[in-house]
């Protein structure tokens, strides 16, 4: 007499159920649109450290190549009024370069100065500008320690505007009795352009 044969239980199968898996993408879905949400966030702060870098950059140099001019050259010596300080309103202030028509100067991404071909910028000139700078100088600056004003020290003030679309950038203009008249030759603040200003002192060395 034969033996039946023996009957085998089916294998156990571990899988997740349907809600499981519901719970587990609706997790990660709250996940994914959190990190989606940071990203703007991290970009635009990459973005900022990246421009301060820049235009920090920018900005030494252009203040380390007055530095190394002709001090008389740098304040217009030659147009300005003789000592005392009667020479000239409080914050007299002009654009430089002074001789000529004042210019904006121009850098790319990098920070590498890009010099127009003409008065203005062509279309390819255009798309590799990134930053505008605008340069004032005072040419006898109020001293900050004693608040006294002299002829050997200028106030170099460089703004380097983030206007790669080559936005029309206005400067600040009026007569010596505008209230504004200490932002004189400096850029206006235009919405959605930021702009980086950055001041330095430089004083005429003994033997000059």
């Amino acid at each position: 007499m034969s033996l039946p044969p023996l009957i085998r239980r089916p294998a156990k199968i571990n899988a997740f159920t349907l809600v499981e898996v519901a719970i587990a993408v609706g997790i990660l879905a709250v996940s994914l649109v959190a990190l989606l949400g940071l990203l703007p966030v991290g970009m635009t702060n990459f973005r900022k450290a990246m421009d301060i870098s820049v235009t920090a950059q920018i900005s030494q140099r252009l203040l380390h190549d007055m530095e190394q001019a002709e001090f008389d050259e740098v304040i217009d010596q030659r147009n300005l009024a003789p000592d005392p300080p009667s020479y000239c309103k409080p914050h007299f202030s002009f654009r430089a370069p002074k001789v000529g028509r004042p210019v904006l100067r121009y850098f790319d991404e990098q920070g590498a100065e890009v010099i127009p071909a003409a008065e203005t910028l062509n279309d390819q000139e255009k798309r590799a500008v990134v930053y505008h700078v605008n340069i004032r100088i005072i040419p006898r600056a109020e001293l900050p320690t004693t608040g006294e004003t002299g002829g050997q020290v200028a106030q170099i003030t460089v703004q380097v505007a983030r206007n790669p679309t080559s936005r029309s950038l206005e400067i600040v203009t009026g007569s010596d009795s505008d209230p504004n008249m200490p932002e004189r030759n400096l850029f206006k603040t235009t919405t959605g352009i930021p702009i980086y200003t950055y001041h330095a002192l430089i004083g005429k060395n003994s033997g000059k």
